[in-house]
C-alpha cells in the first residue's frame, strides 16, 4: 500500500534556534491511519505536526533538509491553499484559528475560499454537522459555545474540505471530562469511515493510549514509531496505571485500568497513603460572590477560604466559573455582590494591589508574555512590584521555575509547555504567598507536572497556598491538599483531597480505582520499595 504521508530524512531549526527542533526524522502513514504522536514538552511534537501541512518550513522560516510526501505532494514547496485540501490541521487553541462569527460561516469559510459549488458546499455542511454532532449549533455565535462545542467546530471546518489527513494538536488540552470524551468520540468515528487518516499529539495519554492503532514518540527531535503497546513500555511519561503495570513487569502492558486490574489480578500492592499537613493562619477569604456578565450569572454567592498549607484544586466543566473566580479574587471583575479578604482586612480594588498578595497565572500564557526576551518577563514584573530586577534577582527568579537556560530566547518561540512555565514564574517572581492558577499544566508532560506539583508542595510548606483550576484530575492528586467543584457558578461540593480523589469519590483517579487507599502512585507500596 502507497504510503499517505511519509518523511525521509527531515532536520529542521527554527530561525534563531541552538539546535534542530527535529532532527533526521522518518515516518510513514498509510491511509487511514490513526496515530498518537506522544513526547516531552518541546520534544518536537507540534514542529512535526506542522510538516505535513507545510507551515514547517513555509510559514516558520528556517531551515530544512530531507524530503516529504502528503497526498502525493510536497508539503515544503506546495502553497498553503493546496495543502488545506489535504491536510486539515486543528491548533491547541481553537478560536485562535476561527474568523466567523456562528457555527454555520465558520465551517463554510474555508469552503468559500477554496471556490466549492453552492450545491456541494450544501452538501458537505450537512455531512460535516452529523458527523461532528453539532447540527443543533449551526446558528450558535463561536464566542457562547463551550471549549469542547468550539473544538468540534473546528474540526468540521477543516473536514468540509474533505482532506485526506486530520491532524489535531492536543486537541483535549483545554477540556472538561465530558468535553473531551465528546471530542474523542467524534474523532474515533470519523476514523471508522476508513477513509480519513489521523494524527493528534497530546500529553493526557490515559484517554488516547487504549484508542490508537500507532504511536509516534519525539523526544530531542527524533522520532519513532510503535504499536501502542511497544510504545507503552518505551515512552518516558505514561498514565499511572500503566507505570504501575509497567513498574510491576506486565507483559505485554494492558492500557487500561480495567486491563490493568485484569492482568495484575491476585497481585495488586498494598497502600501507604501519604499524610496532609494542617492548615494554618486564613490568607484569603471570599463572601457571597456574585458575579454577572449581562444576563448571565457566571458566579451565585461562592463563598470560600484558603489557609496556609492548603493546595485547593479547583475543578468543573468548562464554563463553570473558575476563571471568572479567579478574575474576581484579583479585581480584574467587579462582583455585583460579596467581599474578598486577604488576611482580616477587606481587599483593596485596585487589582494591583491584590495581586501583591495573590498572584495570577492566566490559562492563556501569551495574556502574560509581551516581552521579546524570557529575562525581560521577569524584571518587568520585578519592576512592577518596585523589587530590585538586577540581573542576580532575574537569574534566582529564574532558577526558581527552571527556566534559567531559557532567560536569552523570545518567549513566542517556545513551547506551549515551556511558555507555561515562563508565565508561572513571570507572574509569580514577586513572591506573593496566595498562588492562583488557571490550567497551570496545560502543554505539560508527567515529569514537568511533577515538578510543578513539588514546587506548589515547598510553596505551601513554607506557609503559602494556592488555588489551581485545573481539569487535569491525576496531576491535581499529586499535589492537592482540598478539592473545590464548581459547577454553573455556585460551589457543589468542597472536599479533603483524599476523599475527593478515592475510588467512590467524584473524581476517582486511575490508582485509586486499583489500589484501595491510595490516590498516587507515591501511595503505593511496590515490591522494589518493600
Amino acid at each position: 500500500m502507497t504510503a499517505l504521508a511519509s518523511l525521509q530524512g527531515v532536520t529542521y531549526t527554527y530561525p534563531g534556534a541552538p539546535g534542530p527542533a527535529l532532527e533526521d526524522a522518518a515516518l510513514e502513514l498509510e491511509p487511514g491511519a490513526f496515530a498518537l504522536v506522544a513526547g516531552p514538552s518541546a520534544s518536537g511534537k507540534s514542529t512535526l505536526l506542522r510538516l505535513f501541512n507545510g507551515l514547517v518550513p513555509q510559514f516558520h522560516g528556517g531551515t530544512i533538509s530531507g524530503s516529504a510526501r502528503v497526498a502525493g505532494l510536497d508539503p515544503f514547496a506546495t502553497s498553503a491553499r493546496r495543502m488545506a485540501l489535504a491536510v486539515g490541521m486543528v491548533f491547541q487553541e481553537p478560536e485562535a484559528q476561527a474568523v466567523a462569527e456562528t457555527v454555520q460561516d465558520e465551517i463554510v469559510f474555508g469552503m468559500e475560499q477554496q471556490a466549492v459549488p453552492p450545491a456541494e458546499m450544501r452538501r458537505r455542511l450537512e455531512r460535516v454537522l452529523a458527523e461532528l454532532g453539532i447540527g443543533h449549533l449551526r446558528s450558535r455565535r463561536l464566542a457562547t459555545l463551550s471549549g469542547g462545542e468550539r473544538q468540534r467546530v473546528a474540526i468540521a471546518a477543516v473536514l468540509a474540505l474533505e482532506p485526506q489527513l486530520l491532524v489535531l494538536d492536543e486537541p483535549t488540552s483545554q477540556l472538561d471530562g465530558d468535553g473531551a470524551d465528546a471530542v474523542l468520540a467524534a474523532v474515533e468515528g470519523l476514523h471508522r469511515r476508513g477513509d480519513l487518516a489521523i494524527v493528534l499529539a497530546e500529553h493526557r495519554l490515559e484517554r488516547l493510549l487504549h484508542r490508537v492503532d500507532a504511536v509516534v514518540a519525539v523526544e530531542e527531535g527524533r522520532v519513532a514509531c510503535a504499536p501502542p503497546a511497544a510504545a507503552a513500555g518505551l515512552l518516558r511519561s505514561v498514565p499511572p496505571a500503566v507505570e504501575l503495570a509497567r513498574r510491576l513487569g506486565a507483559d505485554p502492558l494492558p492500557l487500561t485500568v480495567d486491563g490493568v486490574r485484569a492482568a495484575l489480578a491476585g497481585r495488586l500492592p498494598a497502600a501507604s497513603p501519604r499524610q496532609y499537613p494542617s492548615p494554618g493562619e486564613e490568607l484569603l477569604r471570599a463572601e457571597g460572590l456574585t458575579v454577572a456578565y449581562g444576563p448571565v450569572e457566571a458566579l451565585r454567592g461562592v463563598s470560600l477560604s484558603l489557609r496556609e498549607g492548603e493546595l485547593v484544586a479547583l475543578v468543573g466543566p468548562n464554563g463553570s466559573g473558575k476563571t471568572t473566580l479567579f478574575r474576581a479574587l484579583t479585581g480584574l471583575v467587579e462582583p455585583a455582590r460579596g467581599v474578598v479578604r486577604f488576611g482580616r482586612a477587606p481587599a483593596s480594588r485596585s487589582p494591583r494591589e491584590r495581586t501583591r498578595h495573590a498572584g495570577l497565572v492566566p490559562q492563556d500564557p501569551a495574556l502574560a508574555l509581551y516581552q521579546e526576551q524570557v529575562a525581560a518577563e521577569l524584571a518587568e514584573t520585578l519592576r512592577h512590584r518596585g523589587l530590585p530586577r538586577g540581573r542576580a534577582e532575574v537569574e534566582a527568579a529564574a532558577r526558581a521555575w527552571g527556566i534559567a537556560g531559557l532567560l536569552g530566547r523570545d518567549p513566542r518561540d517556545l513551547s506551549v509547555g515551556q511558555q507555561q512555565r515562563v508565565a508561572i514564574a513571570a507572574m509569580l517572581a514577586h513572591g506573593p504567598r496566595t498562588w492562583l492558577m488557571d490550567e497551570p499544566t496545560r502543554g505539560m508532560d508527567g515529569p514537568a507536572k511533577a515538578w510543578l506539583a513539588a514546587r506548589l508542595r515547598d510553596h505551601a510548606a513554607a506557609g503559602g497556598a494556592a488555588i489551581v483550576a485545573t481539569h487535569d484530575i491525576e496531576a491535581a492528586a499529586l499535589f492537592a491538599t482540598r478539592v473545590v467543584g464548581l459547577r454553573a457558578g455556585e460551589i457543589v461540593y468542597d472536599l479533603p483531597a483524599r476523599e475527593a480523589f478515592a475510588a467512590d469519590g467524584p473524581l476517582p483517579t486511575q490508582v485509586a480505582r486499583l489500589v484501595p487507599g491510595a490516590v498516587t502512585l507515591d501511595e503505593v507500596l511496590l515490591p522494589c520499595a518493600a
